[in-house]
């Protein structure tokens, strides 16, 4: 496996070592953040090299072209020069030749944003190749280079001002050590002191890159425009946080589950070129990966009231007679058993399409009221499962692309739609919009149903806040099942892992008793073999419809919560044990007025948790792919239970195959419950 060391010169906190996958290939890529250190950059440098493959490294000076030449920060081009065996990158080649042409490219067709627009650059001299686009383009340039570098009490206003401040003044910045304290801050109040300040603070539109704009005060971007090399879900959160109306993000998200920088690509660009990168591979890559400009709103109060209040979710027909309840199947109905099979292959070939409104959702917590597009494809379980991934990831980000010129900011999957393929991570890197699964409020609504009929039903004892009773997760090693095992583990006494792949229940196995020491954990490929101890199950998987476990084997009092779609327990089978209680887990309920335009298959105001989990990121304003691929954390689910309290998103009364189930159902049930056990001796 390929290694690439990443070394953050001008971060703090941002460490990591992982995994990550780069045009099908895995990579191990490590970042140290070193916060200015320099001995440390130096030593990293020199203890990898001629051990990993690439090393690069960001932060640190560029090299700037002027008309003069070539100027370096000496600290720089030391470090540099340290590798001797290792390719040391640093970005600047692909900086050097992408953004000219992608901020060229996104002027283009986006005039309005950037027309006749005063901007404000930190300091030009780290971004020359956006300083000579924007004057290009015909940008008021306002740059901040002597302040920002030596507090002087003035601004560059040209390309060429720039080059006469760095040929005059960079005898003395090149004596200056890298270091926070260095770099001015850029706090309001410093207009007082440095009247030339004002100017720059007026900009429309502000340039800097993400190790910049990280170290800064943020006051003075509230309502403004951001222009950075790359923004990372951090840096994101950050710039929301200040009130930034919006963002133009020269680096699109090309890695699988993480942002990367430009020197962190131009690595991994390296990482697989026999030779050294050449300009003519750089152009290569930049079309291979379809690099290009994102721009990505930000402020709440940035948005008109039409685009705020959005978000959209995609269903699709959970069975072959789902399709009739298309409007122009319905008349079809009759003959459903012969055409079925022939509708179904065929509607795979049409594209998705606009099906409803689900309006009137109102929060509790901060009276934001949203309103939900509701997209169909026309594809079945069995359909989704069978095709290309790339064919359902085309239609899906085709209704993304719909959804955001209609004005949603955010997008869930639903049901099958979230488990093609990579589970949502593909298409969020292609979607104008961010993508959620919905899978972290399904985990907490799958909890929230188990414990309020474990309750009613009332056979399981309990001692302080623990369950003296057995508990098993069927399908425990997907993205549900895994988290609802993990929190069950700490609230039960034993817990059974069912899943068909041995090795990933060892690894879970390993992972709960780690959080989990006091909860016996035995795993099974199959449930049948110890179903009959269990009082509570959790059947979490992607069957289709086939029959999972033995009902007949069902411990009499159990509650078998059933979170897959389509059901794994039959309506047949439910009713054939009117001891057992079967309850639909994942239907939660929205707040507010909500009036649907949709036929889901539910009732009022009850949502799928996937759909509420969109919805209740766009009441919370937390626009962002929240839940994404095969794991969910248990900080996700915590978040959203916190979200779902705040804006009163709560489990529905409990349902089963046939709609509500009351409580003289749950007391019946007890009651054939302890009848069945007295027999039974």
């Amino acid at each position: 496996m390929k290694q690439v060391i990443s070394i953050a010169f001008a971060q703090e906190n941002k460490n990591y070592d992982e995994i990550v996958e780069f045009r099908g290939e895995k990579v191990r890529l490590t970042q140290y953040a070193i916060g200015f250190n320099y001995s440390l950059a130096r030593t990293l440098i020199e203890k990898y090299d001629g051990i990993c493959d690439v090393i690069c490294l960001s932060g640190v000076p560029p090299r700037i072209q002027t008309k003069s030449g070539v100027i370096e920060h000496p600290s720089s081009q030391k470090l540099k020069s340290l590798a001797k065996v290792t390719p040391l990158v640093d970005g600047q080649l692909l900086k050097n030749i992408y953004i000219p042409w992608a901020f060229r490219q996104y002027y283009l067709t986006n005039k309005s944003t950037l027309e006749n627009k005063s901007v404000s650059m930190y300091t030009g001299a780290l971004q020359k190749n956006l300083v000579d686009i924007i004057e290009e383009l015909g940008g008021n340039l306002c740059l901040a280079d002597p302040y920002f570098f030596l507090r002087m009490p003035y601004n560059l206003h040209s390309n060429n001002g720039l080059e006469k401040f760095l040929r005059t003044l960079f005898p003395v910045m090149s004596k200056m050590k890298f270091k926070e304290s260095t770099v001015a801050t850029f706090r309001l109040e410093d207009q007082k002191i440095y009247k030339g300040l004002k100017e720059f603070f007026k900009g429309e539109i502000f340039v800097g890159n993400e190790g910049t704009i990280q170290i800064i005060d943020k006051d003075h971007l509230k309502g403004k425009t951001v222009v950075l090399d790359f923004m990372g879900t951090l840096m994101k959160e950050r710039l929301i946080k200040a009130g930034v109306k919006d963002c133009i993000s020269c680096m699109p998200k090309v890695v699988k589950g993480r942002y990367v920088n430009f020197s962190v690509l131009e690595a991994l660009m390296q990482a697989f070129q026999p030779d050294s990168l050449s300009a003519d591979d750089i152009l290569w890559w930049i079309s291979e990966l379809d690099l290009k400009v994102e721009h990505h709103q930000l402020s709440e109060d940035s948005k008109s009231t039409q685009s705020t209040d959005k978000f959209a979710f995609i269903i699709h027909p959970l069975s072959k007679d789902y399709l009739f309840k298309h409007p122009l199947l319905k008349k079809l109905k009759p003959a459903k058993k012969q055409l079925g099979g022939i509708l179904e292959k065929a509607l795979t070939y049409t594209p998705g399409f606009f099906y409803g409104k689900i309006s009137g959702i109102i929060s509790d917590g901060n009276g934001k009221e949203v309103e939900g597009l509701i997209y169909t494809v026309s594809d079945t379980p069995k359909m989704l499962m069978e095709q290309n991934p790339e064919k359902v990831y085309k239609k899906l980000v085709d209704i993304c692309k719909d959804a955001k010129k209609n004005g949603a900011n955010i997008i869930g999957l639903g049901a099958f739609t979230k488990i093609v393929g990579d589970a949502g991570i593909s298409v969020e890197q292609r979607s104008p919009i961010p993508v959620t699964t919905g899978n972290s409020l399904s985990a907490c609504s799958t909890l929230w149903a188990a414990k309020f009929a474990v309750d009613k039903i009332g056979l399981v004892k309990k001692m302080s806040s623990t369950w003296q009773g057995k508990v098993m997760v069927i399908g425990a090693t997907g993205a549900i099942g895994a988290v609802s095992a993990k929190v069950l583990a700490t609230r039960w006494k034993e817990l059974v892992l069912v899943a068909p792949r041995a090795y990933k229940l060892l690894e879970l196995k390993e992972e709960i008793e780690a959080i989990a020491p006091n909860c016996k954990v035995s795993i099974s490929t199959s449930p049948n073999k110890v179903i009959k101890e269990c009082d509570l199950i959790i059947t979490t998987t992607s069957a289709r419809g086939k029959k999972i476990l033995d009902i007949k084997q069902v411990k009499p009092g159990a509650v078998i919560c059933d979170v897959s779609r389509p059901f794994d327990i039959s309506e047949e089978d439910a009713a054939s044990r009117p001891d057992v209680m079967v309850i639909a887990s994942g239907e939660v309920q929205l707040p507010g007025h909500v009036k649907s335009k949709v036929d889901l298959g539910l009732e009022g105001n009850i949502v799928y948790a996937c759909l509420a989990e969109t919805a209740l990121l766009a009441m919370d304003g937390k626009i962002e792919s929240f839940t994404l691929g095969r794991n969910i954390s248990y900080e996700k689910v915590l978040e959203i239970d916190r979200m779902a309290k705040e804006h009163g998103v709560k489990l529905s009364a409990i349902m089963g195959h046939n709609g509500f189930i009351s409580n003289d159902e749950f007391k019946l049930c007890k009651e054939h419950a302890l009848k069945k056990r007295n027999q039974d001796g």
